[in-house]
C-alpha cells in the first residue's frame, strides 16, 4: 500500500466518523426534542387572551413538523457524509470493495 492509498483510507475513515458523529448528534437532538416537557402544548383557559386554543394547536403542529423535517434532513446529510467516507476508503484501496463486489483485480 503506497502513501496515497494510506492517506486516502485515513481521510475516508475520518469522513465516515464525521458522518457517524452527525448521526449521533441527530439522535441526541431527537431524544431531547421528544422527551422534553417543553413540547407539551400550553393551552391557556384565560378568556382575556386573543389566541384561541385551535390556533395554538396549529402553531404547535407546525413547530413539531418543522422539527421532524429538520431532523430528517440532518439524518440524510449524516448518512450521505458517512457513505462518502466509506466510498473514499474503498476507492483508496485500488477499487477493491463495494463497487467491484469484493473481487480483486486479478479476477
Amino acid at each position: 500500500m503506497d502513501r496515497n492509498d494510506l492517506t486516502g483510507r485515513i481521510l475516508g475513515i475520518l469522513v465516515f466518523l464525521a458522518g457517524i458523529g452527525v448521526l449521533a448528534g441527530v439522535f441526541s437532538i431527537a431524544y431531547t426534542f421528544f422527551t422534553s416537557q417543553s413540547s407539551v402544548l400550553p393551552i391557556s383557559s384565560d378568556v382575556k387572551t386573543a389566541v384561541s386554543p385551535a390556533s395554538q394547536l396549529g402553531a404547535a403542529a407546525v413547530a413539531m413538523l418543522a422539527k421532524i423535517l429538520s431532523l430528517a434532513l440532518m439524518a440524510a446529510v449524516g448518512s450521505i457524509i458517512a457513505g462518502k467516507g466509506l466510498q473514499m476508503y474503498f476507492h483508496a484501496g485500488g477499487g477493491r470493495g463495494c463497487e467491484s463486489g469484493g473481487r480483486s483485480k486479478q479476477d
